[in-house]
């Protein structure tokens, strides 16, 4: 069992009601990783329904959540033989943090697509780079950190990127640091949860597809300026059940206006499959 696996439970304590006690080493900054919060939702809306996997599911972040006790509330709206559709809420004492809609459903995880996009062309993991927005910063200024060094430093971080392993190709890599003169809104790699948290998938490898479509750094990230990027709503579908292993993601966005983004992610597993798409819109500070 991964830390995931503990810290995404959910313990009922009524009639469509979950306690959750939320860790502190998803956050980001301040606040919860939404990811994260998507993924302890997706617990709840899975517990209140009859079905195994969430196929669609939307939310809206209305305030940050901090770590410890926080509630799930989960109605069911329809309850039918092929899809179930739960409301959620989460809440942190009278505060109403997150809401969402899921709707859950039976996939098989033998099924061969008709068709489906082919994944992009990823370097292997041990060809890509493992990023942290802080080693990253402190490379830029001191040049890069043996593999050694980077190991040590990322094993001390108690936060979200020592929970979540992040892996990028070259071009990414130069984008994310600043270093390339002509940056384009695209990143690609490879997601896992941390080896010191236990195995790379937690037991049930669809968990982890909430938490990977949230888990990379905001896209915008590229153009260097841009210091903090909340997600308004995120929209994302499981188009397949994943095999157990890392992901390899893309994510890109379409237009950066006016202080608003847009972010497009999509995730393959380790057979090729694409296995989540998910779209946000998001306003970024600089």
């Amino acid at each position: 069992m991964t830390r995931f696996d503990t810290a995404t439970a959910v313990t009922p304590t009524a009639e469509g009601r979950y306690a959750a006690d939320l860790d502190p080493g998803y956050l980001i900054g301040k606040a919860m990783n939404g990811g994260y919060l998507m993924a302890v939702m997706q617990r709840a809306a899975l517990a209140a329904s009859t079905h195994p996997h969430a196929v669609s599911s939307s939310f809206h972040f209305l305030r940050p959540a901090g770590p410890g006790p926080a509630e799930v509330r989960a109605t069911v709206l329809k309850s039918g033989r092929t899809v179930t559709t739960v409301r959620l809420d989460l809440r942190q004492g009278d505060t109403l943090a997150v809401t969402g809609t899921v709707a859950t459903g039976t996939m098989d995880g033998a099924a061969q697509p008709e068709y489906a996009v082919a994944p992009p062309a990823v370097p292997p993991l041990a060809e890509c780079r493992r990023y942290d927005p802080r080693i990253a910063a402190r490379a830029a200024a001191e040049g890069e950190p043996t593999a050694e060094q980077y190991a040590q430093a990322t094993k001390d971080v108690a936060d979200f990127t020592g929970r979540v392993a992040q892996y990028y190709s070259e071009d990414s890599w130069r984008r994310l640091r600043g270093a390339d003169p002509e940056p384009v809104p695209e990143l690609l790699g490879h997601v896992h949860l941390a080896e010191d948290d236990g195995d790379l998938v937690p037991a049930d490898p669809a968990l982890l597809l909430p938490l990977a479509v949230d888990a990379l750094p905001p896209v915008v990230t590229v153009f260097g300026t841009w210091r903090w990027a909340p997600t308004v709503e995120l929209t994302w579908h499981m188009r397949a059940v994943p095999a157990p292993g890392p992901l390899v993601f893309r994510s890109r966005a379409d237009a950066v206006s006016d202080g608003w983004f847009d972010e497009t992610v999509d995730l393959w597993d380790v057979k090729g499959r694409l296995v989540a798409q998910s779209r946000q819109l998001a306003r970024g500070g600089r």
